[in-house]
């Protein structure tokens, strides 16, 4: 995961120049743990995969409101935003379907529609950092991570309390407020909510936004027991989203996880080897729901010419246990049970289960060289059996350069929508087949002291049985698209990052990802969706901290997707402390480029935003 990502790690680890709450921590690469891509060991994936943390520092830094605005500043990611109250992800030119969301490591991802995705929960000013996976994780994860993962780490323990208050073009407005409280023996809670409208950059995409999520940590027993809750509710003008007309949506998310972590070890399992005592690390078990219900209005003033409304849940939990042996030699084991529920005026009341059993086994991770191999089985009531596997590595050369290099088959199966929606112009088939893919990477990973990060990852994924939204050639815009398995295709690219620290206060970071694809089209039909993946784009970000208190980052991003224009963008950001707190002005769009969105319509033009944050220490 790492591919140079590291370059933007958490504040705690690295040090971004140029930004006003910078640390002056050096970071060492072999270390740095994470939660998302291995169920065995949080050091693995930032030796052997193509990984990239979005910390409090790049998010103080960064003129963005959401976590989709955060994400657009990541390599390899592409956001399909149709305002800030709706967005899809994509990762090395994998649809949203394809990208598995997860917060502080549970499944968000929604088993009706990717669309709803990135409906989270959780407040930007809540968030200690963004892990991206980039690539396959179905052998640690199961269906949809095919692109990759990103998971979204909640702040914990008694962090500072925060408020914020902020207004701009539009007729925008946000106000959030966060903090913790630390108990005895390292127990926690931790809250934050926020509230945000706007009148919206064109007619129709007015949105209102409130979020509230809520987390805690405390002792039991040899163990740790952590839980969170969260609401979100989003009512948005939706013109022109997925049909030509003045639509409406408002979507609820509720969120519950509980979960404990043995944290006692010892014992003797037998088998294990002549002359190898093997230990237990440790028993996790967890539980988790998620509820999201949506009501879409096809025109938003005669809602009873077309409505739908979907209340999709998906409950379950999983159990997994750790071993290692004195030799370097890492094992874990474990499964998980979910059900998915669907109550819809227009899907249907449908209810499916699914399960796994999965092994990841992990050798090495000293100076030298790292191995892993992972294996899934998953059960699907709809659609069988999927077995996944992974193999991963990395060697240590010399002080400051490592290689690595990893492999994986990865699924997914249709949803929901793909299988049972229909309107006038789209018409699933709930006889699709999941998709399957395999992928392989080789990267490199060059870091000198705490000044200078480089990172990069060549990749090939072979996707069959892509599903999409297709009709056969020649027909008639009157001719509904339909759900088919219509392609076989070859992606194949590159990412690089890169970040310096320069003298005087001056830091550099850059990204750039490469995107080409061949098909084998279904013959006589043509495809709506899937193969328009965004093919280059090269990003760079300058911050200059002047005298440690006046902070300037300007950050421009060039992309192309494929059959359309290069698109430019810059974006800025000024700070400035003012006894205890931050003024800051946001300019998005700054040179006002015009370039359509993915609706076909123009994206954001030039906006202006000012906000003020007042922060407290512990």
């Amino acid at each position: 995961m790492l591919a140079l990502s590291v370059a933007l790690a958490c504040p705690s680890t690295v040090k971004r120049p140029g930004t006003l709450w910078a640390q002056e921590r050096p970071v060492t690469l072999d270390t740095l743990e994470v939660q998302v891509g291995s169920r065995a060991s949080s050091r693995l994936p930032v030796l052997t995969r193509s990984i990239q943390l979005l910390g409090r520092e790049e998010i103080d830094a960064l003129p963005v409101r959401t976590l989709s605005g955060l994400l657009e500043w990541a390599t390899g990611v592409e956001v399909l935003s149709r305002s800030p109250a709706q967005s899809d992800l994509s990762l090395r030119g994998a649809g949203f379907e394809q990208v598995l969301v997860l917060v502080d490591g549970v499944r968000m991802s929604d088993p009706q529609t990717g669309h709803h995705d990135l409906n989270l929960t959780v407040p930007l000013d809540r968030v200690e950092r963004v892990e991206i996976l980039r690539g396959p994780a179905s052998a640690v994860y199961g269906a949809d991570a095919v692109g990759g993962v990103v998971n979204v780490v909640t702040r914990q323990g008694g962090e500072r309390l925060r408020g914020r208050v902020e207004g701009g073009t539009w007729g925008s407005a946000r106000a959030s407020v966060t903090g913790g409280v630390e108990g005895k023996e390292g127990s926690s809670i931790q809250a934050g909510g926020e509230l945000g409208r706007s009148d919206g950059h064109r007619e129709g995409t007015d949105y209102e936004m409130a979020l509230l999520n809520l987390g805690g940590v405390r002792r039991l027993g040899d163990g740790r027991l952590s839980a969170g809750v969260g609401l979100a509710r989003r009512d948005f003008g939706a013109q022109d989203f997925y049909a030509p007309y003045p639509s409406f949506e408002r979507t609820r998310t509720y969120t519950a996880s509980v979960r404990w972590i043995d944290g006692s070890s010892g014992g003797s399992p037998g088998a294990s080897g002549v002359g190898t005592e093997w230990s237990r690390v440790g028993l996790e078990a967890g539980a988790a729901f998620r509820r999201h219900d949506d009501e879409f209005i096809l025109i938003r003033d005669a809602p009873e010419v077309y409505r739908n409304q979907h209340a999709s849940s998906q409950v379950g939990g999983d159990i997994l246990t750790r071993w290692q042996a004195p030799e370097g030699l890492e094992i874990a084991l474990g499964g998980e049970l979910f059900r998915h529920l669907l109550r819809s005026n227009s899907l249907g009341n449908r209810t499916e289960d699914r399960g796994a059993l999965f092994a990841e086994a992990v050798l090495g991770q000293g100076d030298g060289g790292v191995l892993s191999l992972g294996i899934r089985g998953d059960w699907h009531e709809g659609f069988g059996a999927f077995l996944s596997p992974s193999l991963s590595g990395s060697w240590r050369i010399g002080a400051g350069l490592r290689v690595r290099t990893a492999a994986g088959r990865s699924f997914r199966a249709p949803s929901w929508t793909e299988r049972y929606y229909q309107d006038p112009v789209n018409v699933g088939r709930k006889d699709l087949d999941p998709e399957r893919a395999w992928s392989g990477e080789v990267g490199m990973d060059l870091f000198h002291a705490s000044r200078l990060r480089l990172s990069m990852t060549g990749f090939l994924r072979r996707a069959e049985g892509l599903i999409d939204w297709a009709r056969a050639e020649g027909a008639g815009e009157d001719t509904p698209w339909e759900t088919r398995n219509v392609e076989n295709a070859t992606f194949r690219g590159m990412e690089a990052d890169l970040s310096l620290e320069g003298p005087g206060g001056l830091g550099i970071t850059a990204g750039a990802a490469l995107l080409s694809l061949s098909s084998e089209e279904a013959r006589g039909y043509r495809s709506k969706y899937a193969l328009r993946p965004l093919k280059e784009r090269l990003m760079l970000g300058v911050d200059w901290t002047l005298a440690e208190r006046v902070s300037l980052g300007v950050n421009a991003q060039r992309g192309k997707r494929s059959g359309e224009d290069p698109y430019h963008r810059v974006d800025l950001r000024a700070g400035v402390p003012l006894a205890g707190a931050r003024l800051y002005l946001d300019a998005v769009n700054l040179l006002d480029a015009s370039y359509p969105d993915v609706t076909g319509a123009r994206a954001p033009g030039r906006a202006l935003f000012l906000g003020l944050e007042v922060g407290r220490g512990r």
